[in-house]
C-alpha cells in the first residue's frame, strides 16, 4: 500500500500518468484531432471541427477577401497528414466567425461546447498553431475581470478603426494570456477538451498586445446564419491577430529565454497605442528633428512570459555576457536587455537592482546620477504591469574632475512573474563628442558631421524602441 502511494505522489511531482497534467496532456492529444491549421493567401492561423467532420471553424478575418481556403490536418509530429480545399458555408460578421465545408474531409470527430459563463480567472487553454509553427500548441488563457465587450475595453483611437468587424457591442471572453497571431479560430479548450470560446484576435496596445474570444454560444448564432458571402471588410491596423503572414522567422534562443519576431511596426502606428503618451511625445518633441514617424521597428516577444522588446528595424540580437545586446553597426549606440523570473514585487525590485548594478558598472572613481528631466519619480502601474523609466549619466573621475562617460536611457517593467529591464546605451557622451555633436546640428561644415548625426539618429530610434518595450497587461 505504501509502495502503491509512493508511486502516485512520484508520478504526481513527475508529471507521470495519473497526474494533472498528463490528464491535460490526454485531453489536447484528443482534441488535437479536430484540429486544423488555415491557409488562407498568405494568413496563417487556427481552426477545428465542429457540427460535423465536413465542417470546421475559424475567424472571419482570416479567410475574408481571400480567394483560396485551404484545411491542414497536422499530425503530432507537426507534419500534415491531409489537406482539403474549403469553402464558407456561413458568415456571422458581428461575431468575427464563419463555418467552412470542407470539400474533402477525414472522419475526424467535432468538438463539442461548453455553454456555461466561465469564471473570473478560470484557467483555459487555446490550442492551435502561434505564429504558424508546425505543430499545434496549447496556450493557457485566463477570463479577466472587467468589461466585456469590445467598447468597454478598447481605447476610443481603435474603436474609431473598427468600421465593419467584430461588433464593439456583443459579449466577448476578455482573456489574459499571452495570445499571438497564428490563434485566431483556435478553440479555448476546459479541463474536458469542450469548447467555451474561439480565439479572435489582439489589440496592439503600443507593441505589446491583449486579446479576446467570441463565447461558444456564438456558434450557435452562426449555425442559424443565412449569410454565405464574405465581405471583404477593409481590415485594422491595430489587430495583430490578422496581421501573421506564413514565413515568420524562427525563435532566437538567447540564454535562458527566446525571441521571437512578431511583426514590424512605424512608430505611428506604436505610438497610436502606448502605455505612456506624455512621456512619449516628449522624447519625439525631442528627438523631431529626425523625423520619427519615419522610425521603423522589429518587435520581439519572449513567448513565455510575454516580455517585449522594441529594437531598430533590422538590428542585429546576440547573447553577450548578462545581456541580450541590439547593435545596428554603429559601435557608439546599443541596446541592453536581461529577463528574469520572480515571484514577488520585492524579487522584481532585487532583480532590477542587479540589471542596474551590471548596466551602469559604478565604482571607485566612478559617480553615476540620474537625469531627472528623464527619470520617473515613482512606478507607473497599469493593468497589472508595473513600468519605471529612468535616464543615467556615468562619470569617472579625470586629473581631479568630473568627465562625463556613458549615458542610459532605461525601462523596468515587471508583470509579478517576470522582470523585464531594456537600456539604450551611448557609450560616448564626453564633453567633446556632445559639443561636437550640437555643432553639427546647427550646421557646423565639418567632415566629422555626417557620422555624428547618423549615430545621434541611431540613439533616437533606440531611445523609442526602449520606451515602447514593455509586458502585454494582464487586467482591466
Amino acid at each position: 500500500m505504501r509502495r502503491a502511494l509512493a508511486s502516485i505522489a512520484l508520478s504526481i511531482l513527475l508529471g507521470l500518468p495519473g497526474s494533472a497534467g498528463a490528464q491535460m496532456a490526454e485531453v489536447f492529444k484528443r482534441s488535437s484531432e479536430s484540429l486544423l491549421k488555415i491557409e488562407a493567401g498568405n494568413n496563417a492561423a487556427s481552426g477545428f471541427i465542429w457540427s460535423d467532420s465536413a465542417h470546421a471553424v475559424t475567424a472571419l478575418h482570416v479567410v475574408d477577401g481571400q480567394p483560396r481556403i485551404v484545411a491542414h490536418y497536422v499530425g503530432a509530429d507537426g507534419k500534415i497528414v491531409a489537406s482539403t480545399a474549403a469553402v464558407v458555408e456561413k458568415v456571422l460578421k458581428e461575431s468575427d466567425l464563419v463555418l467552412l465545408r470542407l470539400q474533402t474531409p477525414q472522419n475526424r470527430k467535432p468538438l463539442a461546447l461548453n455553454l456555461a459563463p466561465p469564471a473570473v480567472k478560470q484557467s483555459f487553454d487555446a490550442l492551435g498553431f502561434p505564429l504558424n509553427i508546425a505543430g499545434y500548441s496549447s496556450t493557457e488563457v485566463k477570463l479577466r475581470f472587467g468589461g466585456n465587450q469590445l467598447r468597454t475595453i478598447l481605447p476610443p483611437k481603435v474603436l474609431r478603426e473598427i468600421t465593419d468587424y467584430p461588433s464593439t457591442s456583443i459579449e466577448i471572453l476578455n482573456l489574459e494570456g499571452n495570445l499571438v497571431p497564428g490563434l485566431s479560430g483556435a478553440p479555448i479548450l476546459d479541463a474536458e477538451g469542450r469548447v467555451i470560446g474561439i480565439v479572435d484576435g489582439g489589440l496592439e496596445n503600443g507593441a505589446v498586445g491583449i486579446s479576446w474570444g467570441i463565447p461558444a454560444s456564438h456558434l450557435q448564432l452562426l449555425a442559424q446564419s443565412n449569410v454565405s458571402k464574405l465581405p471583404g471588410a477593409t481590415r485594422s491596423a491595430a489587430l495583430f491577430a490578422a496581421d501573421l503572414q506564413a514565413d515568420v522567422a524562427p525563435t532566437q534562443s538567447l540564454g535562458t529565454f527566446g525571441l521571437t519576431k512578431l511583426r514590424s511596426r512605424t512608430y505611428q502606428q506604436l505610438a497610436a497605442t502606448a502605455d505612456d503618451q506624455l512621456g512619449l511625445a516628449q522624447l519625439t518633441q525631442m528627438f523631431q528633428m529626425f523625423n520619427p514617424n519615419a522610425f521603423r521597428y522589429d518587435i520581439y516577444q519572449d513567448l513565455v512570459s510575454g516580455a517585449t522588446v522594441v529594437v531598430p528595424e533590422g538590428a542585429q540580437i546576440t547573447q553577450q555576457g548578462n545581456f541580450i545586446v541590439v547593435r545596428t553597426g554603429d559601435a557608439r549606440m546599443s541596446m541592453k536587455i536581461q529577463l528574469k523570473s520572480v515571484s514577488s514585487p520585492q524579487e522584481a525590485i532585487a532583480q532590477a537592482q542587479v540589471f542596474e548594478q551590471q548596466l551602469l558598472e559604478p565604482g571607485n572613481g566612478v559617480a553615476v546620477l540620474p537625469d531627472p528631466a528623464w527619470t520617473y519619480l515613482q512606478a507607473m502601474q497599469r493593468f497589472g504591469v508595473t513600468t519605471i523609466r529612468k535616464a543615467w549619466n556615468r562619470a569617472v573621475y579625470r586629473n581631479g574632475m568630473l568627465q562625463p562617460e556613458k549615458y542610459y536611457f532605461e525601462t523596468l517593467a515587471t508583470n509579478g512573474k517576470s522582470q523585464l529591464g531594456v537600456a539604450a546605451v551611448n557609450n560616448d557622451s564626453s564633453y567633446a563628442t556632445n559639443q561636437m555633436e550640437v555643432a553639427c546640428m546647427q550646421g557646423l561644415a565639418d567632415p566629422r558631421c555626417a557620422a555624428l548625426v547618423r549615430s545621434r539618429e541611431t540613439w533616437a530610434r533606440m531611445v523609442l524602441g526602449v520606451q515602447f518595450s514593455s509586458f502585454p497587461v494582464q487586467q482591466f
